[in-house]
């Protein structure tokens, strides 16, 4: 009996002695990321393939404003109010509107020029507290007008659709210029932020009779990007866009950087942080693969007669 009530008052000091543990174990550690459209559904697997698993090692919260900017500061007060200890912003307004929701929060960014957008001073020491991936959108904007050039007659001219909400819209246009002049293109600037100015573009398109559209880095134009599509096959325009899956989902043409190993460099970075890295200490890195993807379909249904060369340099090229 003495024994049965010894070993019922073990089981019970087992008991506590769980619960404290339990009670005792810290909260995971939250990873928050905030996009302007896509949520890069493979971050979490990627985080778990550097030893942080979401649910084990840390919380992974996604966040997407589906293309509306506007909600944007709502989406990224929601995930301040979570107190990750990272963030992962995808896009300079992402990014804009992390940083002004929370003062301290590291963040690990996605920018199509880190310095041209007055985000960093420099790209090797970042200071403060971002870093990221700057993916060379002002240079990658005029080569797909190159790119496109080489799809239309000499003088042709062609629309460049940009994002009027980008701190880099105003220098944008001028770069584009002497690219355009050296093509010898004449080139109309065209600045969304909304989907009616978008359609209101492309009307303007057909009343200046362009052969052609450049749609400039931007994560709102890529998140709307199906729309754009349906825009320019209905104008029978040829267009060429940023990232490589634009022209797998059915644009024409896109020239870019490869975006899962971007969303691994991202991950890389967040771990860095996680692990004790102050984010401004980490050097900003620029991609440095770049795809040119031609959708052959896309080209026929617009009666297109792609130039061999160019289809001889692409990466892919989609039957």
């Amino acid at each position: 009996m003495k024994r049965r009530h010894a070993c019922f008052g073990l089981g019970l000091l087992g008991v506590a002695a769980a619960s404290g543990r339990a009670q005792a174990q810290p909260a995971l550690r939250r990873v928050a990321v905030l996009s302007v459209g896509d949520t890069p559904r493979d971050l979490p697997r990627l985080l778990a393939e550097l030893g942080r698993v979401d649910g084990r090692d840390i919380t992974v919260d996604l966040r997407s404003a589906q293309g509306r900017t506007e909600t944007l500061p709502a989406l990224a007060a929601e995930l301040m109010a979570l107190r990750p200890a990272v963030v992962i912003s995808l896009g300079p307004q992402a990014t804009d509107a992390v940083l002004a929701a929370d003062a301290a929060v590291p963040v690990v960014a996605l920018l199509g020029s880190a310095v041209e957008s007055g985000h960093v001073r420099q790209l090797a020491r970042p200071g403060g507290r971002l870093t990221g991936v700057s993916f060379l959108g002002s240079t990658l904007n005029g080569k797909r007008l190159e790119l496109l050039a080489e799809l239309l007659p000499r003088g042709a001219s062609v629309m460049n659709l940009g994002d009027a909400s980008l701190r880099t819209a105003p220098f944008i246009g001028e770069e584009l210029a002497q690219v355009s002049r050296g093509l010898g293109m004449t080139t109309h600037n065209a600045a969304a932020a909304t989907l009616a100015e978008i359609d209101a573009a492309f009307a303007t398109a057909g009343r200046l009779r362009v052969s052609g559209v450049n749609v400039l880095a931007s994560p709102f134009l890529h998140a709307q990007r199906a729309r754009i599509f349906g825009l320019a096959a209905k104008a029978r325009l040829p267009a060429i866009y940023q990232w490589p899956i634009s022209a797998r989902e059915g644009g024409l043409m896109a020239y870019g950087p490869d975006l899962p190993a971007i969303n691994r460099l991202l991950a890389e970075m967040a771990v860095q942080v996680l692990n004790g890295t102050r984010a401004g200490d980490i050097p900003i890195v620029q991609p440095k693969r770049f795809e040119l993807v031609i959708n052959q379909a896309t080209a026929r249904s617009l009666g297109l007669a792609l130039p061999r060369t160019l289809l001889l340099r692409a990466d892919e090229v989609i039957e």
